[in-house]
């Protein structure tokens, strides 16, 4: 698994969570692993209400009744929903759906402000808290709920790698939640000033991970969860370009985009998310029932499989479990079924949708820049080139940002690209990337390590502030451009051996990179454990002359 999904849908008690963060953070880095955790908000989700003396009412093809706005219960010939915004915005012909579409309404006309006459298209039976879709509205309600920036706000304090929103319609949902972030990190500069380093008393220290503590103390001024934009409103369609900019990822969330949509359009929708997502340089994410009948069957139908295979066809990066994991039977088996299919169906390149170059030229990173970079779409184009032509086993990337990273992953789908990064937080937001295999190197001179055992520093909270401050990167002082390709080498050998073999042909690469000047702009093809050996023949002639 790449990424974890922790569902604030269901989320009152945050104590629940964090053990469960702090276990992914643990055995993802006993694994030398990148594992990354992805905060999935819940959204306006509006659901009827319950009904009087009774858990359900009968429907009937044809049959009329209301639809009103209230608090109170409603009864066999109400049904009542807490949401006035939605009753006032209905209007004749209107579509309602109710219960994943299995319930179908048309409103035949407005009785009140608060009540509308509706017809039964299809459905038999409406139970309480079923939820409702109105596909004909650009709904008039912010994608950001008051539950929705607690757990924001919860997802920013955990310092969790991506926060989905649900049901975006327009740019400025996207915007809203960033801003909200932003408010976040002024909240933190506040609280800085007055208990630095961290915003954290110093007496308070012991509650919280060393881990966690090492990172924070790391932390760039610039980081934020990454947004990750889900698609399941068909009025997000309309204005699609504009918000996949604001976005950091997009989710092709069919489940209620299905719903909202006709099924059939459902494919074509996906193909041209993944396309358009591709084109700008993004992380595009396809998801829900994508392994529905692993919920309870230890084995999945072949059209789910059929189904898995053609996202990773049509060139998504990840593919999403929900229901499989959350509560079915077979999580582990769904998983292990979902990377099997993924890296079969990898592995047969001549049906993987072809890269639009000239898309990517428009709407990609570089494009997007205020001052694009002359040099770092040449780069991209030319290590693609390279491990191509040379049939290269991986591409190397040293990279600050993950910017040329994003870059290759979207200019070849079957490259092998090993990301090399002393940022942490870029190290588990790479994962989520198609092809890329991220790894956390310090290429520091000098020794970060803590002068006291962390096992020493429970309830000690002064040997903290000090080991903190001992991984603080005060000098700068970097190892050379070959100390830092053996390095690099020495670390895939020693932490994941199955990667490369000695003697493999690799292209390394880096864009603009502030920490290592010496790699900047830089494209360079060798054989993988080459500059291990030339270090060592360098040791030994300073040795012996």
């Amino acid at each position: 698994v790449n990424v974890f999904r922790l569902n604030f849908s269901h989320v009152t008690d945050y104590l629940t969570q964090v053990p469960i963060i702090r276990e992914i953070r643990r055995i993802s880095k006993e694994l030398n692993l990148s594992v990354a955790i992805l905060g999935d908000l819940c959204g306006p989700k509006i659901r009827n209400n319950g009904f009087k003396d009774r858990e359900s009412i009968p429907l009937e093809k044809g049959q009329h009744l209301y639809l009103k706005a209230s608090s109170e219960l409603g009864d066999e010939n109400t049904i009542c929903m807490n949401t006035p915004q939605i009753i006032k915005q209905l209007q004749p012909e209107h579509r309602v759906l109710l219960d994943d579409g299995n319930i179908s309404l048309r409103v035949i006309k407005r009785i009140t402000e608060d009540t509308l006459e509706v017809e039964v298209l299809s459905g038999t039976e409406l139970k309480a808290r079923k939820g409702i879709n109105v596909p004909d509205l650009l709904v008039d309600i912010p994608a950001l709920t008051e539950k929705d920036k607690r757990d924001a706000k919860f997802i920013w304090d955990q310092r969790l790698d991506f926060i989905a929103l649900s049901f975006v319609q327009r740019r400025q949902d996207v915007q809203d939640l960033i801003d909200l972030m932003g408010e976040f990190r002024k909240e933190e500069e506040e609280k800085k000033k007055i208990y630095p380093p961290l915003g954290i008393p110093v007496d308070n220290l012991n509650d919280y991970d060393y881990n966690y503590l090492v990172e924070e103390i790391k932390l760039s001024s610039k980081w934020r969860p990454m947004v990750v934009s889900k698609i399941e409103k068909p009025q997000a369609l309309d204005e699609i370009d504009e918000i996949i900019k604001v976005s950091d990822a997009i989710m092709v969330a069919r489940g209620d985009l299905g719903v909202e949509c006709q099924l059939e359009k459902v494919p074509i929708v996906q193909k041209e998310l993944i396309r358009k997502v591709n084109g700008a340089e993004k992380p595009v994410i396809t998801a829900t029932q994508m392994l529905e009948s692993m919920i309870t069957n230890p084995v999945p139908t072949r059209a789910e499989v059929s189904d898995v295979a053609n996202a990773v066809f049509d060139g998504t990066d990840a593919v999403m479990l929900s229901g499989e994991c959350a509560a079915g039977a077979y999580p582990v088996e769904s998983v292990k079924m979902m990377s099997s299919i993924c890296r079969f169906a990898e592995e047969n390149s001549d049906y993987i949708a072809k890269v639009e170059l000239d898309l990517i030229r428009k709407t990609g990173i570089n494009a997007r820049r205020k001052h694009p970079s002359p040099f770092i779409d040449a780069i991209a184009d030319s290590a693609v080139t390279a491990a191509e032509e040379s049939n290269a086993s991986a591409i190397i990337v040293y990279t600050d940002t993950g910017d040329t990273c994003h870059m290759i992953s979207k200019r070849n789908r079957n490259l092998n690209i090993i990301a090399i990064t002393s940022n942490s937080h870029v190290y588990r937001k790479l994962t989520v990337l198609r092809g890329v295999r991220p790894i956390l190197v310090d290429f520091n001179k000098r020794n970060n390590s803590s002068p006291f055992n962390v096992e020493d520093l429970n309830n000690n909270n002064n040997q903290i502030i000090v080991s903190l401050l001992a991984n603080l990167n005060i000098s700068n002082d970097y190892l050379n451009t070959d100390a830092i390709l053996a390095k690099t080498e020495n670390e895939i050998m020693s932490r994941h051996p199955n990667w490369l073999n000695v003697g493999d042909k690799v292209v390394v690469c880096a864009g603009y990179h502030a920490l290592l000047p010496g790699l900047c702009n830089t494209v360079k093809l060798s054989y993988f454990g080459e500059a291990i050996r030339t270090e060592k023949s360098k040791s030994y002639w300073k040795e012996n002359f």
